[in-house]
């Protein structure tokens, strides 16, 4: 639930366009660049705004080439975990819209909480540096007139959590400045090539949610997600998902001669406090702000506009021509104390009347890693949100939504995995698409229809076939069948011998009918059906889902 701002006149100081001497703030930000800011901004923001953002704009003269914005603020003087702290977010826009706050057409690049310090200028590239503009960020010219920088309130620490009055005081730093190695080769983004990596039909193995540089300045290059991707993992295709914007996609046309049979899909992770979501393919900046935006002025803070539901940003992508993606749905779960801490707005927190679901294409059933090995190599079982998650989708699906199960890595960092328990390479989990061709609009295609199995461990893992037959009509998994008795055939390969036993379970709206052990490397499975509804594969390894597919749904005509 979102909170109601409470603003108090006062709590707020505005210094514009004033040397820093007379700025409000009487803290710079520590190791402050070269020379006094030109603009400085202070206040304090408690836990009242916590989902919230607020506007901060600011004029720059004519004539400048770089412009440098920094955000600092303060931490809980006793936290309880080093989990439990303040958060906040800082996005730049370039311009006011003709509606008169700051929106889509002025976004210049969001930085979340890793990058508190950005430099805008006509230089970049996919690493950064100290005189290029920073990741994350649209590079360009420096245009003159209001820019707003957007702090988003992600966090504030309570009392209860460590900080006794349960409040944020924050600055921001705004320096300009016109310098001619600015303009000494400028960005131009790569164009990116349409043409499908590969024109016929198949199977082809990918992961649908794969960040790198321009996510957060630790993570992969772009140059080490790809290379993992294709050349350690096998796969054929990834989404490039980094956070909220757009920057990302200049790049991928670079690196497409190196890779001539695989694709890298144009996306981008929608961040709001209450969930995720992934645009695939609509090569459009879809606006990430759900919460309540206010903006601040010589009187304070005025609500320029009410929170919004999460069906905005959902019809926005499919307005564009994106498919939607809910990005783990059960991870980390707000309402147990704590976790929105350690995962910040990773489980979907929108209640139905404000996600409606006949826009949402796919929904990852399982992220990350798969499950917990003991010292001999076994599985102790799923990770603890899968089940959760595939009980969720089934329900939906149960209700008629046509939502396809998905999995994947949410990988930052390529083939490393730091801080084992929360992070996967690439490929863990991995979505297998029945698709026509090998391009963005093949792979979308055949996720929206539904015919994509997971691999929950590995892209070398079991592979699954499922189809059906009444009469003269066929289907496969994502598929409806108008009949009221079918023939199914079930299909696993792959399942090399294994010191847990492999077990397929035939299940009807989420609850399993038939369970079988899987003794061969090719193992078939015929079954009749004559119960209307949804029906899906589940391959277990002892206790740990390695596979499952999407249904295939038994309608009477």
């Amino acid at each position: 639930m979102k909170r109601v701002l409470h603003a108090v006149l006062g709590v707020v100081l505005l210094a514009v366009l004033l040397p820093a001497a007379d700025a409000a703030a009487p803290h710079p930000c520590p190791g402050s660049p070269q020379g006094a800011p030109d603009a400085t901004f202070s206040g304090t923001f408690d836990t009242t705004l916590e989902g919230a953002y607020v506007m901060v704009p600011f004029v720059v003269p004519e004539g400048q080439t770089r412009l440098r914005v920094r955000l600092c603020h303060d931490q809980p003087p006793t936290p309880l975990s080093s989990q439990l702290k303040h958060t906040l977010d800082m996005g730049l826009y370039d311009r006011r819209s003709p509606v008169g706050s700051f929106g889509p057409d002025g976004f210049r690049g969001w930085g979340g909480s890793s990058r508190p310090d950005v430099l805008i200028n006509p230089r970049g590239n996919d690493l950064g540096g100290p005189d290029v503009t920073t990741v994350g960020f649209n590079p360009g010219p420096v245009p003159a007139g209001e820019w707003a920088a957007e702090i988003g309130v992600a966090s504030v620490a309570g009392p209860e959590e460590g900080d006794p009055d349960g409040s944020v005081s924050w600055r921001l730093e705004v320096y300009w400045d016109h310098r001619a190695a600015d303009l000494v080769d400028p960005y131009e983004p790569t164009a990116y090539d349409v043409t499908p990596a590969r024109s016929e039909p198949g199977w082809y193995k990918g992961d649908l949610h794969v960040h790198a540089r321009h996510s957060a300045p630790q993570d992969a290059s772009m140059m080490e997600a790809f290379g993992y991707a294709f050349d350690e993992a096998g796969l054929d295709f990834i989404t490039l998902s980094d956070y909220v914007g757009t920057r990302q996609w200049g790049s991928i046309g670079a690196y497409q001669a190196q890779y001539p049979d695989k694709l890298v899909i144009r996306s981008a992770e929608v961040i709001t406090y209450r969930g995720h979501v992934n645009n695939h393919g609509s090569v459009t900046y879809v606006d990430h702000r759900t919460g309540p935006v206010y903006e601040l002025g010589a009187g304070g803070l005025r609500l320029v506009r009410t929170a919004q539901p999460a069906s905005r940003i959902l019809s926005d992508i499919r307005a564009a021509g994106g498919l939607t993606q809910v990005n783990h749905p059960t991870t980390f779960p707000a309402k147990v104390p704590g976790f929105g801490s350690l995962c910040r707005g990773c489980s979907w927190e929108y209640p139905d009347a404000e996600t409606d679901w006949s826009l949402v294409d796919a929904m990852e059933v399982q992220t990350g890693p798969a499950g917990t090995p003991d010292p001999r190599g076994n599985e102790l079982g799923p990770n603890p949100f899968t089940p959760l998650a595939i009980r969720w989708w089934d329900e939906l699906r149960a209700r008629g939504y046509r939502v396809t199960a998905v999995g994947a890595s949410d990988s930052h960092h390529a083939g490393r995995t730091p801080g084992g328990i929360t992070q996967s390479p690439i490929g863990e989990a991995t979505t297998v698409v029945y698709a026509q061709e090998l391009s963005e609009r093949g792979i979308a295609d055949a996720v929206r229809k539904g015919h994509a199995y997971v691999k929950f461990f590995t892209p070398s893992g079991p592979d699954l076939r499922f189809s059906a037959e009444a009469e003269t009509s066929r289907a496969i998994m994502g598929d409806r069948l108008a009949a009221t008795t079918a023939t199914f055939t079930a299909r696993v390969m792959g399942a090399a011998p294994n010191p847990q036993p492999r077990t397929l379970h035939v299940m009807l709206e989420g609850v399993p009918i038939l369970s079988v052990p899987v003794p061969t490397d090719d193992f078939v499975l015929p079954f009749t059906a004559a119960v209307p509804g949804n029906y899906r594969l589940q391959l277990q390894r002892g206790t740990a889902i390695e596979a499952i597919t999407n249904p295939i749904t038994l309608a009477p005509a």
